[in-house]
């Protein structure tokens, strides 16, 4: 059974477990599936998560169950990261506030998660020498039209006043801090800028397109496109993102250094929701709304984010291998099982 520790009870900890790999953001989507990954080499885990959902159950019968620690708490909290620290070697920080809907509509709790949360993790992984791979984003790169995207590619943001952009301000400012750190302490970290990650367990709360337009074509409801449905999006497999962090972890000539994860082939939302329509076997048909009419007057979209991928490819040695087909037959049987 896992082994669920309360922060409200922080005065009573007591750690079963010799660990050796903290998840930040644990509980989440991509978060969990690297769980399962580290729990299946072996690896004994423990995950610092406030939001504890469903997308660990599975393990709760499961042999692995000995070998993983869920801590209810918050990266806000610095004792408890600076505890927890003390007892592993390496951290993946995964933990943040994201999702443009809730960027969108909670900018300030966003920043205070995003700024202090992860000023927190990185400055303790810093001080105790933990190993550390830093989640960052694709929104890094703003709405810069230079496609594909290289680590090197300039940052194009709008006003300040558009609450979109403050997500990408504070991941560009995490991975600032993270830089310094590796510079000025000899930091072992490394930063991924994830793309669009889909896969099982992907929740459309917070605006993720592709678990929307499944839900909504598998009860053939309308699938709703934001803007004329032009813009194009590149899609990676949750499975090969959790890979390329786990090879970017292993290697010592990834420190210092920020890598594209995602997949090069871009794909228009409409022909997406197309898409999605036709594997699904659905009736549903497309409906179209303003961006405005969800997000708001001050609300910018970028048209294009792609990624140039060959650097972490020269590295590591990663390439995606599943196709954006796989992935949403994946998410649709996830979704009616």
């Amino acid at each position: 059974m896992l082994d669920i520790v309360s922060n409200s009870k922080k005065q009573n900890f007591r750690y079963a477990l010799i660990v050796k790999t903290l998840v930040t953001g644990g509980c989440g989507f991509i978060g969990s599936h690297l769980v399962d990954h580290l729990l299946i080499k072996g690896e004994q885990v423990i995950v610092l998560d406030n939001s504890y959902g469903s997308n660990l159950n599975h393990l709760r019968k499961s042999h692995l169950a000995k070998s993983i620690e869920i801590v209810d708490g918050s990266i806000l909290n610095k004792r408890l990261v600076k505890k927890l620290m003390g007892k592993v070697s390496n951290c993946y920080h995964l933990a943040a506030s994201l999702g443009v809907e809730k960027i969108n509509n909670q900018p300030l709790i966003a920043l205070e998660v995003n700024l202090q949360g992860t000023e927190n993790v990185l400055y303790q992984a810093s001080k105790f020498g933990v190993r550390t791979l830093l989640a960052s984003s694709s929104e890094i790169y703003g709405k810069n039209s230079v496609m594909p995207l290289s680590e090197s590619s300039d940052r194009v943001l709008g006003s300040p006043e558009v609450a979109r952009w403050s997500y990408s301000e504070a991941k560009a400012l995490d991975e600032l801090f993270a830089f310094e750190l590796c510079k000025h302490e000899s930091f072992p970290v490394t930063i991924a800028r994830f793309f669009n990650t889909v896969g099982p367990r992907q929740s459309g709360v917070y605006g993720m397109v592709l678990p929307r337009f499944v839900r909504s074509a598998i009860g053939n409801e309308p699938l709703t496109v934001y803007g004329d449905g032009t813009q194009t999006r590149s899609f990676c497999s949750v499975t090969d993102v959790v890979v390329a962090i786990d090879l970017l972890m292993a290697s010592n000539k990834s420190i210092g250094h920020a890598f594209n994860i995602g997949s090069p082939n871009e794909i228009s939302i409409v022909d997406l929701a197309k898409k999605v329509i036709n594997l699904t076997k659905s009736d549903s048909k497309i409906l179209y709304k303003k961006h405005f009419e969800v997000f708001g007057d001050n609300f910018e979209e970028p048209q294009r984010r792609v990624p140039d991928i060959s650097k972490i490819s020269k590295i590591v040695g990663w390439q995606p291998k599943k196709s954006l087909d796989e992935v949403i037959l994946e998410v649709a049987n996830s979704m009616v099982n």
